[in-house]
């Protein structure tokens, strides 16, 4: 009897903790994972895109992808992958390597070409944060540029869910 007692006391608190744990986050993946999930699980791609020292992307990681239901619904729905819009690394996508061919590595770095390639401009103009929505044929279905608050994005992404 004292040593169920003793179990008790010391497994009870580890198995409800595993219990309904909800994610507090949302877990971001590889854009070459992505691709290949996809494909394996019909599961459409998240892809976020942001630039640093853009203040509304700070505010739409800080705000609207640490929100609850964004990332419950995010997490089992998507594939989702984050991507720095500006960055001078080459991403290989759909079996093509994109480049960010700025000239000058020295200067503030311009727009990736995976970017380009996805991100349609809106009214002539391209718009930070901006989420792309990619099937699991590498075709993109939707984008939603510039911020968007969580009640927002939940509407968005909802006519996607599988």
């Amino acid at each position: 009897m004292k040593n169920l007692i003793y179990y008790l006391f010391f497994l009870l608190p580890f198995l409800s903790y595993s219990q309904g744990n909800t994610k507090n986050k949302i877990d971001w993946i590889s854009l070459e994972k992505a691709e290949y999930f996809s494909k394996k699980y019909n599961k459409n791609i998240f892809i976020f895109f942001y630039r640093p020292g853009c203040d509304y992307c700070e505010k739409y990681k800080k705000e609207t992808l640490t929100n609850p239901n964004v990332i419950k619904l995010i997490n089992e729905n998507f594939l989702p992958v984050m991507l720095d819009g500006k960055s001078k690394k080459p991403i290989k996508y759909n079996g093509t390597t994109y480049v960010n061919d700025h000239p000058n590595d020295e200067d503030a770095p311009w727009r990736h070409n995976l970017f380009v390639e996805l991100v349609e401009p809106v009214r002539g103009n391209y718009y930070w944060p901006n989420v792309v929505i990619i099937n699991n044929n590498a075709e993109k279905i939707v984008q939603y540029p510039g911020f968007q608050p969580s009640p927002q994005l939940i509407r968005g992404l909802r006519k996607f869910v599988k």
